[in-house]
């Protein structure tokens, strides 16, 4: 994928509604983009599907059973698997999931707000995708008439992924707003077109936890990505598959294997990606 440095005269013509200090310098990914996360995962079902994998929708898992330290069983709300091998990747219910093995993860559920506004007249509706790593804020259009913003950082704010609250509040739109206002002067009086809250499975160092883990035999995990694993996704699925069946994975992902290698470090920001 090819990238471009560009330097503050040069990110002033390719958004020439933003602002920009003279030492400041931007990367142009060309080929990057965005997905719809629901539409993706329900292709991917789909395609795995087509595969032979057998999707089983709305079964909440209650026991996993494990004998001499190696996986038996997992009970689930209609009914038994046998199976030798379990990979969470359960997302905010990973921790879970780990803790019927005996597995404490150090994984914490995070409640992220997302913002819409009405576009300003300003900023086009092709304007590229802004990740501002300065102001540590999200914005793209969506659609022609909105635009959607979110914060990226290390804000917790713990929630129960199966009661939690899916609005957002008037002092964190604000506080969206402040922020890409501080990049597009245009948002400054933007409308507030309503918001959303979704969550994050955050780890202590925003790296996350793929690989075996723990003492069971059997168990495999892929989870704790902190909001960045959408991208990694397919490559990272076909690397934890190859390990899994034996083979030589094509990126090497002992690194994100829990307990830590004491080479890993803490991914710069203070926990968190800029993305």
């Amino acid at each position: 994928m090819s990238v471009e440095v560009l330097d503050a005269d040069k990110l002033s013509r390719l958004c020439p509604y933003g602002e920009f200090d003279g030492a400041e310098v931007g990367l142009l990914v060309p080929a990057s983009g965005f997905a719809d996360p629901i539409a993706t995962t329900r292709s991917l079902g789909e395609g795995a599907s087509r595969h032979g994998v057998e999707v089983i929708e709305g079964v909440q898992v209650t026991t996993i059973e494990v004998t001499g330290n190696r996986i038996q069983e997992v009970h689930t709300s209609t009914g038994r698997i046998s199976t030798p091998l379990v990979v969470n990747c359960a997302g905010a219910w990973a921790g879970r999931i780990a803790a019927l093995v005996g597995v404490e993860l150090p994984i914490e559920i995070h409640r992220t707000p997302t913002s819409l506004f009405r576009r300003p007249q300003s900023i086009k509706p092709d304007a590229p995708v802004l990740s501002d790593g300065i102001y540590r804020v999200y914005l793209r259009s969506m659609g022609d008439q909105l635009l959607r913003a979110a914060h990226f950082g290390w804000a917790p704010d713990l929630a129960d992924p199966d009661d939690y609250d899916e609005t957002i509040s008037q002092e964190q739109f604000v506080a969206l707003r402040d922020a890409t206002r501080q990049r597009y002067e245009g948002m400054r009086r933007t409308v507030f077109a309503g918001g959303f809250s979704a969550l994050y499975d955050m780890t202590p160092d925003g790296h996350p936890i793929v690989g075996p883990v723990g003492e069971v035999d059997g168990f495999w995990c892929n989870c704790g990505w902190s909001g960045n694993g959408f991208a990694s996704a397919p490559v990272l699925g076909k690397c934890l598959a190859q390990s899994i069946l034996g083979q030589a994975s094509d990126v090497d992902i002992s690194l994100f294997r829990w307990p830590r290698d004491t080479a890993v470090t803490e991914r710069p920001d203070l926990k968190w990606v800029y993305r």
